[in-house]
């Protein structure tokens, strides 16, 4: 085992490990699979984060990020359909320009699924990676959805 940079008790560390494992058999609906497996590997990626200085975030706290990405999603997929109204609304003129920023707004909103998608699949050891790119994904869209309606209103 590498020294931690971020200082764990060894109990700390083995419930760590014991909540990747078991959070990898959950992502595959605990079929199949090898539980010896799970604990290499998930003692590996907690290691790794560890060594890099990063905290492992729980499997709660990665239900919980999930939880509120999908609420925020959900809201702002509520504006952009706003904005598709207003956009049948407007004028001819403004209507072209109006559903050229709908579609980038569709773009970054299906970029977040996307992210969002990746994340409850559970891509190996890419936790940390996945987070950071919904979140980006996720700034990227509200700043996206914020201009538009700003702009048309």
């Amino acid at each position: 085992m590498a020294e931690p940079r971020i200082p764990v008790t060894a109990e700390e560390r083995q419930r760590m490990i014991a909540e990747a494992a078991y959070f990898r058999a959950e992502r595959r609906g605990f079929v199949g699979g090898d539980p010896v497996q799970d604990w290499l590997e998930a003692e590996a990626e907690i290691d790794r984060m560890l060594a890099a200085g990063k905290a492992p975030l729980s499997a709660t706290g990665q239900r919980q990020f999930e939880a509120r990405l999908e609420e925020e999603l959900k809201a702002l997929e509520a504006r952009i359909e706003e904005l598709k109204v207003k956009a049948s609304l407007a004028r001819l003129e403004l209507k072209s320009e109006f559903n050229r920023e709908l579609e980038t707004l569709e773009v970054l909103r299906n970029r977040l699924r996307a992210r969002l998608e990746a994340i409850r699949e559970g891509v190996e050891g890419a936790w940390e990676e996945l987070r950071a790119g919904a979140e980006k994904a996720w700034d990227d869209l509200r700043t996206a959805v914020e201009r538009v309606a700003a702009r048309f209103k």
